[in-house]
């Protein structure tokens, strides 16, 4: 049971370069579906280790890293892909800019022996950037909700800029 958050954690990033091949051979619902598994990784791997007390070290370099290579890896599918276009394109460049930005501070602290801890908005950001994504990768489904998807999707960006903010204020005061 100890290592049980870590492996969620694992699964997770393994299933990026599954996520990848299913979007190229064009399996939109198995996209989807591996996605919302792999989301759903990143609530239990945390929720075990808040509650049950099985937090590691490991978990708290690696958690992070798993969801920025999934909302990345997501992010970069849909921008070659045919449902996202013109300037919504522009909300998924705008969130892997964010992600890898504050991933280097969040190492640059690490070299240093000093963490940028994962604040609640950052929590939030991650799970509405992940509601967006699933939502666009929906849209074949529902496409009757357009409107509220790229609602979703612009919010997303809006808390990732914020959350983005918050963790460059915070390493300013750390470094």
């Amino acid at each position: 049971m100890k290592h049980v958050p870590n492996i969620l954690t694992i699964l997770r990033l393994l299933a990026c370069p599954l996520l990848i091949y299913l979007f190229y051979s064009k399996k939109h619902l198995a996209v989807l579906i591996i996605f919302l598994f792999a989301c759903a990784t990143d609530f239990f791997d945390g929720y075990l280790a808040r509650k049950k007390n099985l937090k590691s070290n490991l978990g708290k370099i690696l958690d992070p890293i798993a969801d920025k290579a999934l909302i990345i890896t997501m992010c970069a599918m849909l921008i070659i892909s045919e449902n996202v276009q013109g300037i919504n394109k522009l909300a998924f460049y705008i969130i892997i800019l964010g992600e890898i930005i504050v991933t280097s501070l969040r190492f640059n602290l690490y070299i240093k022996n000093k963490s940028l801890d994962v604040s609640q908005l950052s929590k939030y950001k991650t799970f509405i950037q992940m509601v967006a994504i699933s939502s666009i990768l929906s849209y074949e489904l529902i496409p009757d909700f357009r409107l509220i998807i790229l609602f979703i999707l612009w919010f997303a960006v809006f808390i990732s800029v914020i959350s983005g903010i918050q963790h460059f204020k915070t390493y300013l005061k750390l470094k």
